[in-house]
């Protein structure tokens, strides 16, 4: 498969200023995610889930509550900050960026809610064909051996990010499992039009998720010793293939 031209490289903007970050009402709701977190983290299941492949409801209505909090979170800083943020429902403009530093759990619980759908089968097509195209730009970018030392997967995704090659869970304007994105797919905004986003004129930022809540659940990520990328296409297909599209909750064969 043709792997997509190398872009320029994207000049950095200054970061945002966040000045509500640390007021009370940003900290209780820090707080709130932290115990929800360590929650999830005390789940039954979290350390044999690479043989078992099975995770409990109470873990996914945590992850659910967790969601909701970080929204509430974002809300009231965007608010309380005073920011201006240009995006919209229906833009997409960030579903066309390829979606990577994503929590093991995000990736199977999306496959979670992906694999019952009727159209299951090609939207996890697209994945793979998705999933082959950007590993042929990473293979092009590093066998190019052009000087330039920025990681080649980083690179990848500024060409997917140039190219606005969109994700296969947009079905329209709209994302298919849209409650359920992706924390680095609800962290990102920006200040300018979102055709500027991938642009020197774009201001865009993240609103991450504070600091003690993200290592409480990269370590419970770590923890489920799920054998697959944090790149979310790259994920979704090998996890796929190694359950070999079983019903979510159905025993694993004998060995």
């Amino acid at each position: 498969m043709r792997a997509l031209a190398q872009p320029q490289r994207i000049a950095v903007n200054e970061p945002v200023a966040i000045p509500s970050l640390r007021d009370d009402e940003s900290q209780k709701l820090a707080a709130h995610m932290k115990e929800i977190a360590q929650a999830m983290a005390a789940c039954e299941g979290i350390d044999t889930f690479q043989a078992s492949g099975i995770l409990p409801d109470r873990f996914f209505a945590l992850l659910a509550d967790l969601y909701a909090a970080y929204d509430a979170y974002i809300a009231h800083n965007l608010a309380a900050s005073q920011l201006k943020i240009q995006c919209r429902f229906g833009c997409t403009r960030c579903c066309h960026q390829a979606v990577h530093g994503v929590y093991s759990f995000e990736i199977i619980n999306l496959y979670r809610q992906l694999r019952p759908l009727a159209e299951y089968g090609p939207i996890h097509d697209a994945f793979v064909e998705y999933a082959d195209e950007f590993q042929a730009t990473v293979a092009q970018i590093s066998e190019a051996d052009d000087g330039d030392p920025a990681d080649p997967a980083m690179r990848a995704l500024e060409a997917f990010a140039a190219a606005a090659k969109p994700c296969p869970l947009l079905l329209g304007n709209n994302c298919r499992v849209y409650a359920h994105r992706p924390v680095t797919c609800r962290m990102y905004h920006s200040l300018t039009n979102p055709v500027f986003c991938t642009t020197p004129q774009g201001q865009t930022f993240h609103l991450e998720i504070p600091p003690q809540t993200n290592e409480i659940l990269w370590t419970l990520s770590d923890r489920l010793a799920f054998p697959f990328s944090t790149f979310l296409a790259q994920g979704l297909v090998t996890l796929a293939v190694r359950r070999q599209f079983r019903p979510w909750g159905a025993p694993l064969p004998a060995a």
